[in-house]
């Protein structure tokens, strides 16, 4: 929900997400659920029900981070969470369906990535436009969600991210571990995004999951690693 990687290999790609949340939050289960003709698996989040990366059987993917550019102020409310606008999206017959109507707003600001089958997209929505482009299935990329991390740290990170698939040319398995490990949340990301000189402690924030998609010609092979080693799940829809 936090950080994100994608990184191109010679039958497809690899694309892993770590969830940077209150751990009391962290998902206990993966659903699978039909929605019209796809069958959707999601871990869901135990306070708003929904999710944070989702699958179906049919070659798509969502993935939330949040915040769009920049960070935000929360507001009390909103019509509807981030995570359920994300399983929103397998209702529409086409990605630009769905971004083109789609009622984005009163909901909190985010990033979304898409997978259709070929068609990457991200989209953004920073509660008064939305702004989306197609993005490159052949290069290495990193995001780090804006509400956490400042430019600077989005850019060591993503730095130290290419160097590790330049020099490893890692597995699933490899790159789930360097999420684990290197990319995990820390507390110095979030003083220097709030620009306190202060250290923060008992800071509500870890990184309690992370999900991963190894995309090939025929289908996925899913990833599921609760960081305290409750649920490891691996599934595939080949």
């Amino acid at each position: 929900m936090c950080t994100v990687t994608f990184v191109p290999t010679k039958n497809g790609f690899i694309f892993t997400s770590n969830r940077d949340e209150d751990p009391q939050r962290a998902a206990s289960k993966l659903i699978e659920e039909k929605r019209g003709e796809h069958t959707i698996t999601f871990p869901q989040d135990q306070g708003a029900k929904g999710t944070w990366f989702a699958f179906s059987n049919r070659q798509q993917f969502v993935c939330v981070l949040n915040g769009a550019f920049e960070p935000h102020i929360r507001k009390s409310s909103y019509s509807m969470s981030r995570g359920a606008m994300a399983l929103a999206f397998f209702d529409h017959l086409s990605l630009d369906q769905f971004i083109r109507d789609f009622d984005f707003s009163g909901i909190e600001p985010f990033t979304l990535l898409v997978y259709n089958a070929g068609d990457f997209r991200e989209i953004k929505w920073d509660e008064r436009d939305v702004h989306h482009k197609k993005l490159s299935t052949n290069a290495v990329q990193l995001w780090s969600s804006p509400t956490l991390y400042t430019d600077q740290w989005q850019v060591e990170r993503a730095l130290a991210f290419k160097a590790f698939v330049a020099d490893q040319q890692p597995t699933q398995n490899a790159i789930v571990s360097f999420h684990k490990t290197q990319l995990a949340f820390v507390a110095e990301a979030l003083q220097a995004r709030l620009g306190s000189e202060i250290p923060l402690t008992n800071i509500p924030l870890k990184t309690t999951s992370v999900s991963s998609i190894e995309g090939q010609r025929k289908g996925f092979n899913f990833i599921f690693h609760r960081t305290d080693g409750h649920i490891k799940v691996n599934k595939s829809t080949f």
